[in-house]
């Protein structure tokens, strides 16, 4: 079961679907009150200085963000609404650390310790001063004695042996960002249960088993207050909708497709014709792979095009451009320290000479992963992380590692995670673009020195919030995939003809791959996805959860490439209800 479809599952067991309205709902906007919220984060902020148990040390650092906003979610099947809920969401998180920058609580997973310097919790929607104050002081309260707790830990696991060569949190480079209130745009309610209702309509017939759709808006604002004296109030808004629908050959096999649509805002969401529109080519394109021919094993040249081409850039080149180093852990049994190894190493190559990549968030206002300051508080900053197609430099969050010793402005977070370094805007060029048909001369002449009649075009590829697939791989299996499963696959004769193939999923993909490429395309427009650090917490995000992140890659021929057939018959007792 995909994580889309257990969210659907989620929201069927809230109940209470309620139809769109027949007149388009009046628009909603974070209700006033910034001054009671930032003057309750302030008095409680100041309050926590304070803190301190017995014999424990205060808080050297603390800080709180309080997202105020509007949020709307829907779901719908087959056109029929399922579930719609459009609520004020008001929610605070807390992070203490004790100690200081050289060696605090932070970036420590023990096993022995239940509680941690983070909380999360929900506010009082009212600008009641008093109600806002209480919940921010017992979260200030529960944070604290968790990086007590923490920390404690961290220093027994310490113990015996010398302590870290770089810090645990990095001293604010300049001054602290102080920016005042904003008022956070207006949010219509209805628009995403019209949204999911046209756009799972298409797949009503009969002949699809599941044709469900999964949407949410959200807009309001976000103030950050530190004890740094950093207060920043900046705009928060986004919008994404899902698809996925399943059908079976005629001997039982499952075929599916899914697709996001994410955007900055519910305006510049596609229109909800232009969705259908889509919907409707998938299902066709759907129904029409039924009778697709299966593809065998294959290895050797394919053409990564369209969504495929972004995909497989941001899966496989975005753990090593994150700078955040990997949390210290307990010793082991034997009293051994676990050993720390860094993802993204300067110095690496990472893709052929004279490639570039240069995450600026900065770059274009437009862009959907774009912002001026990050989740820290500190400024966004353009980095030219790739030279030639060698690591140069690595993207950066207040955490430190040797060799960087401060933020570049790319922390954040989802939920209570740590805060780590995460592109926003790449741009991925190569050293030298070709033009769509050159392209597929490279790959079939490679395809003819391998000795293969035809080679591949993979153009979407699964979206990781949508992926059904979550591998583990244990001593003496085989490699894992890699990369998600391929939606739409075409082998592309010496003729120029195409033809469309099914069963298909990558095995042994990595990062060597990118070094591999032949020949590549024009950077291509960027495209917005939802993602978040790597390592396994990317493979469990939710269909809309997330954080904007926007690639702009170009096409791309990869000499050699591993997919394997799979995907046995399971046919169905009895046929599915028609209307």
């Amino acid at each position: 079961m995909s994580r889309a479809a257990a969210l659907f599952g989620l929201l069927a067991l809230l109940g209470g679907g309620a139809a769109a309205a027949a007149e388009p709902a009046a628009p909603v906007a974070a209700a006033a009150g910034e001054a009671e919220i930032a003057a309750a984060a302030q008095a409680e902020l100041e309050r926590a200085r304070a803190l301190q148990l017995p014999g424990q040390p205060p808080p050297y650092f603390a800080a709180v963000r309080v997202s105020d906003l509007w949020s709307s979610t829907a779901a719908a099947s087959f056109g029929a609404l399922s579930f719609s809920a459009t609520s004020p969401m008001r929610q605070a998180r807390v992070d203490v650390r004790v100690g200081d920058y050289s060696l605090d609580n932070s970036n420590f997973a023990a096993t022995s310790v239940d509680r941690e310097g983070v909380a999360i919790v929900q506010m009082p929607t009212d600008a009641d001063a008093l109600a806002l104050r209480r919940e921010l002081w017992l979260s200030f309260d529960r944070a604290y004695k968790g990086a007590v707790e923490e920390f404690s830990a961290r220093k027994s696991a310490l113990e015996g042996r010398p302590p870290p060569t770089v810090g645990s949190f990095a001293p604010l480079a300049g001054p602290p960002v102080v920016r005042g209130a904003v008022p956070g745009r207006a949010l219509r309610p209805d628009a995403a249960a019209a949204r999911v209702t046209a756009m799972s309509a298409p797949l009503r017939g009969g002949e699809f088993e599941e044709g469900k759709a999964l949407s949410r808006d959200y807009a309001g604002r976000r103030l950050l207050l530190t004890t740094e004296g950093t207060s920043t109030w900046e705009e928060v808004h986004g919008s994404v909708a899902v698809i996925e629908a399943t059908v079976r050959t005629a001997d039982g096999v499952r075929l599916r497709d899914a697709r996001a649509w994410v955007a900055r805002s519910q305006e510049e969401q596609l229109p909800t014709a232009a969705l259908v529109a889509e919907v409707e080519e998938m299902a066709a394109g759907l129904l029409a792979l039924r009778s697709a021919p299966v593809e065998p094993d294959y290895l050797g040249p394919v053409i990564f095009e369209d969504e495929a081409a972004v995909e497989l850039f941001r899966q496989l080149l975005q753990p090593e451009l994150g700078g955040t180093p990997p949390e210290e852990r307990e010793p082991d049994p034997y009293g051994s320290p676990p050993e720390v190894t860094l993802s993204a190493r300067v110095g690496r190559r990472l893709l052929p000479s004279g490639w570039s990549v240069v995450d600026d968030p900065l770059a274009d206002p437009s862009a959907g992963g774009a912002y001026a300051v990050d989740h820290e508080g500190v400024p966004a900053q353009r980095v030219e992380l790739v030279e030639d197609g060698v690591l140069k430099d690595v993207l950066m969050s207040r955490i430190p590692r040797k060799g960087a010793p401060a933020s570049n402005g790319h922390a954040r977070a989802l939920g209570n995670d740590r805060m780590e370094a995460l592109p926003s805007v790449v741009t991925v060029k190569p050293g030298r673009a070709r033009s769509e048909r050159a392209l597929r001369r490279v790959a079939l002449r490679l395809g003819r020195e391998a000795g293969l009649p035809y080679v591949l075009i993979i153009r979407r590829v699964e979206p990781l919030g949508l992926t059904e697939d979550f591998e583990v791989a244990l001593s003496g299996d085989g490699p894992l995939s890699g990369l998600t499963r391929p939606l739409e696959v075409h082998r592309l004769y010496p003729d120029g003809r195409e033809e469309r193939v099914r069963g298909l999923s990558f095995t042994g993909v990595d990062r060597r791959v990118l070094r591999d490429i032949a020949a590549a395309g024009p950077t291509g427009p960027a495209r917005t996805v939802l993602d978040g650090p790597s390592g396994p917490a990317r493979y469990s995000m939710g269909a809309i959860d997330g954080l904007r992140v926007s690639w702009a890659v170009p096409a791309v021929v990869v000499t050699e490439v591993e997919l394997r057939a799979g995907g046995g018959p399971e046919p169905r007792s009895a046929p599915p209800p028609r209307p």
